[in-house]
């Protein structure tokens, strides 16, 4: 093993004292287990990383029971939406480049056989799978999971009490955003706005939509690198323990093959990711990612192989900013290895790549494919499980907003016996109960599990089951929710009886008494005494899927109904950016399609501005108007430096009405949730003289989506006598940002830095 280096021989005997005095080795027979690094990035900066000190923990205790020899560290990681609008953005790329070398020094300074990474947001995710590519252990990614999605508005002709209501409207964190640029032009009030800001974002973490954290995790499951679920099961879903129980197993298997990163990473498999983005319009941050982690797999992935997926590969999915779909919605309708299986269909995917599985992702699609007829039952049941959140009842401590008193977020399904396979069969039934779904009740239980009604009556089988709750739920109504709780330190379900009003009571408690060996439940019985009743003690997680009504078929589309025949990032050249630009064609609506008249070509006049800040001020004074094209440039990853988001000016701009009216071309990049008609990435950037630092206030840009070109309507002369006098942006630096910018290499390279 590679940790031999450090704990075998008698020359190592100082080094395994230390060993020792971490409290972590339990027993001279840990000295011969493999030594596995837990990289964590628990902070309570990032909502998608506040419970990850609770997930560490609970995964290091997975390993330990798993066989292995379990060392925990934590990364730095910048939440890109607290540093959104101001001076902190620019260390939000170079963050990414800081977490690779910390993951380096901790896995080639203590000589670990393998490593879980538990990222979940922004630069964390790219940033571990460069360290891990790089130092090439085996290693298995296990994210944080996203945050569900805030509810605006209820149906107002339910019956039930409001909390439990069906939602009609939806929000995350890009609603607030827009919410401002209303505000400033009087479409919103400020008490509106500050509903939107307590309610958008529920629960802890990564944002709710297709934003960079969630296309990341779950290019992951593409990649190979990640199990089935990881970028779709919900944070605050019970479902993700059994997902950290079987990365926890899984690496150390891993270990046993010796299977490492570079060797599930490869041209293939990187291919297969690209594929998967395109498909679903993930983030244009994935475009930068991939390239810089290709490049520490040693794999020369260039801009131009990413256009031609592209143009071959078609949308099959718009999620949040491009549609009112969630990443729940995703995993309601059959998760990332749905899209896979309809990419497979459509013979787009090279399925023979090896992933962390040990299987090969076609074998993964099979199993994991709602669609496929070889679906797993385990895949059935992480169905609705996985989409489920927790219910915020505004009567009980938490409040509307989800949050205590002294402002702790909602409580966290894995305080609740974590891992515990009871505990988790009990979420499971309580989702299913709970969302009316008599089928996965039954799945449940299996063919040959038991639910015993009353003294009476015990029903049979997954299929027995489903008959008997099919008519039960029709009487309840909506009115009857199961939550998990205890009967002396037991996990149960405490059954509620709702009144419309709101009032409950608790009707019964279901006890499991045992479980088969693949986590359904052999027998599960009602308890109605009254002495237990009054002892059971809920535990505050109710599951709650306020959307679980809807088209699947809709949110993940077969190819004869795709979006769009070819993908949802598109990869642009022409004068203005003859290294590329990207753009997220899946963010672009039909009234800017129809606005750019036939051919869906856009051209207009420049605004220019020379950094996101004078950008903002200047949108929220008026000065773009209709027909413009916005230029903000020297915020590339040198000229920023760091490359700055561009959310603040793109929410203004939709929030101020002309979402659907201008185009916004940038040498820096965009939020995962920024949608419409605009173009990030220009390379060459403007502080290495690109282009793009020669326009001038009123220049004519021509945007040809079809064509993939920008082209500058400015005779060729007249921008090569602007290049004499050209003169970069200066801005005065210290510290990491300066050795930053002497360092990284433009966009079209992926923002990698220099040896």
């Amino acid at each position: 093993m590679r940790s031999d280096t450090i704990k075998k021989g008698f020359e190592r005997a100082p080094h395994r004292s230390l060993l020792r005095a971490t409290g972590v080795i339990e027993s001279e027979a840990d000295f011969d287990k493999p030594f596995i690094a837990i990289a964590n990035s628990y902070t309570d900066c990032i909502p998608g990383h506040a419970h990850l000190n609770e997930v560490g923990a609970l995964v290091k205790r997975l390993v330990r029971e798993a066989g292995g020899v379990p060392f925990l560290f934590n990364t730095i990681g910048v939440d890109d939406g607290i540093a959104m609008g101001h001076s902190g953005m620019k260390f939000s790329l170079p963050s990414r480049d800081l977490i690779a070398d910390c993951v380096e020094t901790m896995l080639r300074a203590h000589c670990f056989d393998g490593m879980v990474c538990i990222p979940n947001c922004d630069k964390i995710v790219p940033g571990m799978l460069m360290g891990a590519l790089r130092v090439n252990i085996p290693t298995v990614f296990v994210s944080g999971g996203p945050m569900a999605a805030g509810i605006a508005q209820t149906d107002a002709t339910s019956e039930l009490p409001e909390h439990l209501r069906p939602a009609t409207e939806k929000s995350d964190l890009i609603t607030v955003f827009k919410g401002v640029g209303a505000l400033q032009t009087g479409n919103l009030t400020a008490e509106a706005l500050l509903k939107m800001e307590q309610s958008a974002c529920p629960t802890c973490g990564s944002c709710s939509g297709m934003f960079t954290a969630n296309s990341m995790n779950c290019l992951c499951e593409a990649l190979g690198l990640a199990l089935p679920g990881n970028g779709t099961i919900l944070a605050v879903s019970k479902e993700r323990e059994q997902l950290y129980r079987r990365a926890a197993t899984q690496i150390v298997e891993l270990v046993k093959r010796d299977l490492k990163p570079r060797d599930i990473a490869t041209l293939d498999a990187f291919d297969n990711a690209l594929v998967l983005d395109v498909a679903m319009g993930g983030s244009t941050n994935t475009v930068l990612h991939t390239l810089a982690i290709a490049r520490e797999a040693g794999i020369e992935y260039d801009i131009a192989r990413i256009d031609g997926i592209s143009r071959r590969v078609p949308c099959l999915c718009k999620v949040s900013p491009s549609s009112d779909y969630h990443i729940q919605d995703v995993h309601r309708a059959g998760g990332i290895h749905t899209i896979l299986g309809e990419l497979k269909r459509l013979g787009a995917l090279k399925t023979d790549c090896l992933t962390v599985t040990g299987k090969t992702l076609g074998e993964n699609i099979d199993a994991w494919d709602l669609r496929s007829p070889t679906v797993t039952d385990e895949a059935r049941l992480v169905r609705i499980s996985g989409c489920s959140a927790l219910v915020l009842d505004p009567n009980d401590k938490m409040g509307a907003t989800a949050r205590t008193a002294s402002g702790n977020l909602v409580p966290k399904p894995m305080i609740f016996h974590p891992a515990d396979d009871r505990a988790i069969a009990l979420w499971r039934f309580a989702a299913a109960f709970n969302a009316n779904d008599a089928t996965a009740c039954g799945a449940v239980f299996g063919a040959k599990g038991e639910l015993e009604v009353n003294a009476e009556t015990t029903w049979h089988g997954a299929a027995e089951i489903e008959a008997g709750l099919k008519p039960k739920f029709a009487e309840f109504r909506g009115l009857v929710r199961a939550e998990l709780g205890e009967v002396r330190g037991t996990p149960v379900l405490v059954i509620w009886q709702y009144e419309r009003g709101g009032a409950k009571k608790i009707a019964c408690v279901l006890r499991v008494a045992r479980l088969h060996a693949a986590g359904t439940i052999a027998r599960a019985s009602h308890d109605y005494d009254p002495k237990t009743l009054a002892v059971a003690k809920p535990a505050g997680l109710m599951p709650h899927d306020p959307s679980f009504r809807f088209d699947a078929q809709h949110c993940i589309r077969s190819a004869d109904r795709a979006y769009t025949a070819d993908g949802g990032l598109a990869i642009l050249y022409g004068d203005l950016a003859p290294e590329g630009a990207v753009v997220k064609t899946a963010g672009i609506s039909d009234t800017f399609k129809a606005n750019c008249g036939p051919g869906f070509v856009f051209e207009g006049p420049t605004v220019i501005f020379e950094s996101q800040d004078d950008a903002c001020a200047g949108i929220l004074a008026g000065k773009v108007k209709a027909g413009d094209i916005v230029i903000i440039r020297n915020e590339g990853p040198r000229g920023g430096p760091g490359m700055q988001e561009m959310l603040s000016p793109t929410s203004y701009i939709v929030g101020m009405g002309l979402g659907d009216k201008v185009a916004l071309i940038t040498d820096g990049r965009f939020s995962g949730g920024t949608a419409g008609a605009c173009i990030g990435h220009v390379s060459p950037e403007a502080a290495e003289g690109g282009p793009i630092g020669l326009l001038k206030e009123g220049d004519r840009l021509r945007i040809d989506f079809p064509g993939r070109r920008i082209d500058i309507l400015v005779d060729q002369a007249v921008l090569a006598e602007r290049r004499l006098t050209w003169q970069p942006v200066t801005r005065e630096l210290n510290g990491w940002l300066a050795r930053y910018r002497k360092l990284v290499a433009n966009a079209s390279k992926g923002g990698v830095l220099s040896a």
